[in-house]
């Protein structure tokens, strides 16, 4: 009698020793990985995503998809993912500012982003430029364009309340002489399309969008939004060269997964994310979006994340920013 005990009690353990032998990503179950974008496709963020989920998808043998979830500046994707089953099928790519900006912007965003959503691997890094209307603003240095609107009317536009850009200029006042009017617009393709045509003086514009309208002349760039050179536009002036103290405004893609998830399976997909950003091809793909394609594990985006929560936290406090 008590063969047959035997038998089931090692046939169970040779199937749980099966399952501690597969590595995490083997784990998941079956069906397509989705990563949720939460902005617009066609932008950075996006463009991003669909390189890496292509490298991704050869790199673990797994179908994985890209789907685009809009919403109150990203607050619905990133809450969508926050509440899925942490099993490994959904994860979320997207700029800092949707944990960094909006929790110290919006009263809900409709889950924790300290708790409920957790950077696996940091994905690259953009810099803002400074940037007026080549036509509009006689301003060829940001020295001048601080004295420009001690007597002119200077309107900087954004992509919104809370957007990078907005950020970038609130925290350009807080440590400098300029004098600005902040102009919201429904989208960062609105307030460029208003830059171009010379109704706002003024914008915080990402390197791959700017780039075209420098060279054309349209657009004038005076500064980087950090101190290092943006190898893309070599010739435009660091923040510290261009007389701007104290400034840093940089923004950076991380891919996230649900809060409760194993830690050996955010590891597992983290490390797969970092290896297929070390693929030449990859790279360039990301550069061709003016990003840095910059990597960083878990801990090391856990504790940027933290920094720059704190800081924008700051800025946004002393802005009077706040969205209900």
């Amino acid at each position: 009698m008590m063969l047959p005990k035997i038998a089931a009690a090692a046939f169970w353990l040779a199937g749980a020793m099966a399952v501690a032998a597969q590595s995490p990503l083997e784990q998941i179950p079956p069906g397509p990985i989705t990563v949720i974008v939460p902005l617009a496709p066609g932008g950075p963020a996006d463009a991003i995503a669909r390189v890496l989920a292509e490298r991704l998808s050869q790199d673990i043998k797994r179908s994985i998809v890209i789907e685009n979830r809009t919403g109150a500046a990203g607050n619905v994707g990133a809450a969508f993912v926050a509440k899925s089953a942490p099993d490994g099928l959904t994860w979320l790519f997207c700029p800092d500012s949707i944990v960094t900006v909006n929790p110290n912007v919006y009263k809900s965003q409709g889950f924790d982003a300290t708790r409920d959503l957790v950077p696996v691997a940091k994905v690259g890094q953009n810099l803002l430029l400074l940037a007026v209307n080549a036509k509009t603003v006689p301003a060829k240095s940001f020295k001048e364009l601080v004295e420009y609107g001690k007597s002119h009317e200077l309107n900087f536009g954004s992509a919104g309340i809370g957007s990078p850009g907005h950020l970038a200029l609130e925290y350009l006042k807080m440590v400098s002489e300029l004098r600005a009017v902040h102009v919201p617009y429904r989208g960062a393709a609105l307030a460029l399309q208003d830059l171009l045509a010379g109704n706002i003086q003024a914008s915080f514009i990402t390197a791959g969008v700017l780039i075209p309208h420098v060279n054309s002349g349209a657009l004038r760039a005076l500064a980087v939004s950090a101190n290092e050179r943006v190898r893309f536009v070599p010739d435009i002036p660091t923040a510290e060269e261009a007389g701007i103290k104290g400034f840093e405004a940089r923004f950076v893609n991380y891919m996230f997964a649900p809060g409760g998830m194993k830690p050996e399976l955010r590891a597992a997909f983290g490390n797969a994310v970092l290896e297929a950003l070390k693929n030449p091809e990859v790279r360039a793909r990301i550069e061709q979006q003016a990003t840095d394609p910059i990597g960083a594990d878990e801990a090391a985006s856990v504790a940027q994340i933290a920094r720059d929560r704190q800081k924008w936290g700051e800025v946004i406090a002393k802005a009077g920013m706040k969205m209900e």
